[in-house]
């Protein structure tokens, strides 16, 4: 605004005194074209007599001698001219404007360009007569002749446009200041309070409420950062918002698990990933360019501690015009999801071969002595086969059943209930104390009075699967210990045996599915590889914990820590 008031200011001031030099100057040279005129006029006038006797006498002689400051024509009323002091061999001057007015009106004037002298003249003639007829004196004078007065008034013409300047500069600066000073100390804060110019009053109510609407919308957009934030900081997933230039916008703390080195207000160019970098680059140009207008999904594999696979959304920022203004990238941790697929997967390749292993079995041994292939001898035999088969493969439906019921079940869906943990072992030591007695296995107890919170029919499920293994894979003589001990604030149940134990490299699996550690030993003792896995379900649902302590041909123990109810 300072700007434009100033130019302006001097831009007026220079146009006043151009239009005013111009006004002067062609009214000087009006002015000086009449004065010449008149001179013209009167000079004519002075010789007229002179120039009778010349034309009497047919003696120009005299004209030639005395007059030579100005063109002097003497033309006949048929426009030949007669006399010229400048030139002797003229055309006839009949067409000429000033002639035919002269002879028609008795004088006349004129300026135009002259033939003969190849320069602008200014022409005076008047009518004169004589014995013999009626003649025309014309008076001639070069139009540079004003010129040369012009160009003596151009060194002051100047010199009064350089003050003109000067003095437009140095006002215009001064009023710039005198008019916008009082704008400039206007209080933003206190519209209300000095107002410098009444014609302010409009714009200064405008500004108040625009700065009402920006205070409201100020901190409106404040409080929808917050909760953003808020929302974004407890979000399991990544979350970067970057602008058009990739200026990161936001960064929640679960995407600055991947890139460490990033903040706000830093550029993706700082991003560690190559591979993650080239991918955003090459999204980012795709949306800008318009090639690209929904959002994309790709996987990229971190290294950190350990692998870890993610699914990247690039979801595109629009403007009301659709404009391209940014990229929203949302960072899904899907390792977790991508192996509970693949043991799904393996889950049912698992099941369809353990329940097609007894089938094959049992349809073999029927078919042989439905074909009459088997002796007398060998039919019980063949028949226990097909006992034990049956039997194991409904352990199995049943056991997966069991899981599936605990895969689909939740915490809330199944009643739990306050469960003396002494009372419900001694009844799964009852259950199992004819099978201890058949592989020779001693049970010794310490046990305490504990109470834990869950449901009484998983609980002895669980429990029982663990004594059962303890029992099934012990040696001749064993024995299986059980502890139970009430801690600060939990239970403690030790389930320990002298068995086989485990290998050191097969401890981490024993809880997964289908999963034997000795496949034949397993086959014989009945096992369907699923009882741990059972426990482990069982377990979950009870926020229990289990560590396994074992080694191999030296026995195993289970620990369970129950939180106390």
């Amino acid at each position: 605004m300072q700007k434009r008031v100033f130019y302006f200011i001097i831009f007026s001031m220079l146009g006043l005194a151009l239009f005013v030099n111009l006004f002067l100057i062609f009214s000087i040279e009006s002015v000086l074209k009449n004065d010449l005129f008149n001179r013209l006029k009167n000079y004519a006038n002075k010789i007229k007599d002179e120039v009778v006797v010349s034309i009497q006498n047919d003696s120009f002689a005299n004209l030639k001698e005395t007059h030579s400051g100005y063109r002097i024509s003497i033309i006949d009323k048929n426009g030949v001219v007669i006399y010229d002091n400048f030139s002797s061999n003229l055309t006839n001057h009949s067409d000429r404007f000033e002639i035919k007015n002269a002879m028609k009106y008795g004088e006349s004037k004129s300026i135009r360009y002259s033939d003969t002298l190849l320069k602008r003249q200014l022409y005076y003639a008047v009518k004169i007569s004589t014995d013999k007829s009626d003649f025309i004196l014309r008076i001639a004078k070069e139009q540079e002749y004003l010129y040369a007065i012009f160009i003596s008034f151009m060194p002051y013409i100047i010199g009064e446009i350089i003050a003109v300047l000067i003095f437009s500069f140095l006002l215009a600066k001064y009023l710039t200041y005198i008019i916008l000073r009082p704008i400039y100390d206007i209080d933003l804060k206190n519209l209300d309070e000095n107002l410098p110019y009444p014609e302010l009053k409009i714009l200064i109510e405008t500004l108040k409420k625009q700065n009402k609407i920006i205070k409201s919308q100020f901190k409106r957009l404040k409080q929808n950062r917050q909760e953003l934030q808020s929302l974004t900081k407890g979000m399991k997933d990544g979350l970067i918002i970057i602008n058009r230039s990739g200026e990161i916008l936001s960064i929640n703390p679960s995407a600055q698990k991947y890139f460490s080195n990033l903040a706000k207000n830093t550029n993706i160019s700082e991003i560690s990933n190559d591979l993650f970098l080239k991918l955003l680059l090459n999204n980012l140009r795709d949306f800008k360019d318009g090639k690209i207008k929904d959002e994309i999904r790709e996987q990229i594999v971190f290294m950190q501690d350990m692998l870890v696979e993610c699914e990247i959304v690039f979801s595109p920022i629009f403007s009301s015009k659709g404009k391209f203004k940014g990229l929203i990238i949302v960072i899904c941790d899907i390792t977790e999801f991508k192996r509970n697929q693949n043991l799904s997967k393996e889950f049912s390749a698992n099941v369809t071969h353990e329940l097609k292993t007894p089938l094959t079995s049992i349809m073999g041994n029927a078919e042989m002595i439905r074909n009459n292939l088997v002796k007398s001898d060998d039919i019980p035999h063949f028949i226990d086969t097909i006992y034990n088969e049956s039997k194991r493969l409904l352990h199995l439906i049943e056991d997966i059943l069991k899981l599936s019921f605990l895969d689909e079940s939740h915490t809330k869906n199944i009643p739990f209930a306050k469960v003396e943990l002494k009372n419900l072992l001694l009844k799964v030591y009852s259950n199992l104390k004819s099978v201890a007695k058949k592989y020779d296995i001693e049970f010794k107890f310490e046990l305490e009075e504990a109470y834990i919170y869950g449901s009484k029919e998983l609980l002895e499920h669980a429990i029982f699967n663990l004594c059962d293994n303890a029992i099934k894979y012990n040696h001749p003589g064993g024995y299986v210990k059980i502890k139970i001990k009430n801690l600060k604030d939990c239970v403690e149940l030790s389930i320990k045996d002298s068995g086989i134990g485990i290998d050191k490299s097969s401890q981490e699996r024993i809880f997964e599915r289908f999963y034997c550690a000795d496949k034949s030993y397993s086959k014989k003792v009945g096992g369907t590889g699923l009882g741990l896995s059972i426990v482990k379900s069982v377990l979950n649902m009870h926020h229990a914990k289990v560590k396994l302590k074992s080694q191999k041909d030296m026995g195993s123990e289970f620990i369970i820590i129950f939180q106390k109810p």
